[in-house]
């Protein structure tokens, strides 16, 4: 802060203290650049719950599935069948009702399920925005094994288990 020469009573100059161009530049572009800083943070952390949520999903779909599995001998065949019962496996917006055909989307994540025959499954946890809703793809089957793949391609039971 210095001080600047400013026309006082009288016509005389006098000195008054205020900010330099300079200095004014210099707490804008330090603002600018921590708003930055928060923004990225904030984002990273949606990532993060969406995966989390995705992950939480798919573990109650396949205890569901299971439970389905263990009074029916057989998987359901649509998902929404698993919230169609009495009392319902799990609520109808987490299988998209029965009309679904093994689909559904729910916070950020895609969810898609396929009945290979009477004892085996899949069911696959899909960003709705490749790296903007979540980075990850999620993979379940009848093994109840979590699997995952960052590389926007589907998970397979080879694929890398979640730790």
């Amino acid at each position: 802060m210095e001080a600047a020469p400013w026309p006082g009573p009288r016509g005389r100059l006098r000195f008054v203290a205020a900010f330099t161009l300079i200095e004014l530049v210099i707490v804008v572009t330090l603002i600018s650049v921590l708003a930055l800083a928060g923004a990225i943070n904030v984002l990273r952390s949606r990532l993060t719950g969406n995966e989390g949520v995705a992950l939480a999903n798919l573990r109650q779909l396949a205890v569901a599935l299971h439970a389905h599995h263990a009074v029916n001998n057989t998987y359901p065949d649509p998902l929404g069948r698993l919230s169609d019962a009495t009392p319902p496996y799990v609520p109808a917006s987490l299988t998209g009702g029965s009309e679904a055909n093994g689909s559904a989307s729910l916070v950020g994540y895609g969810y898609t399920y396929d009945q290979e025959g009477d004892f085996d499954y899949t069911l696959i946890a899909r960003p709705t925005a490749q790296g903007v809703s979540g980075m990850r793809r999620f993979f379940v089957d009848e093994t109840g094994v979590l699997r995952y793949t960052v590389d926007g391609t589907d998970p397979t039971a080879d694929s890398p288990v979640l730790q």
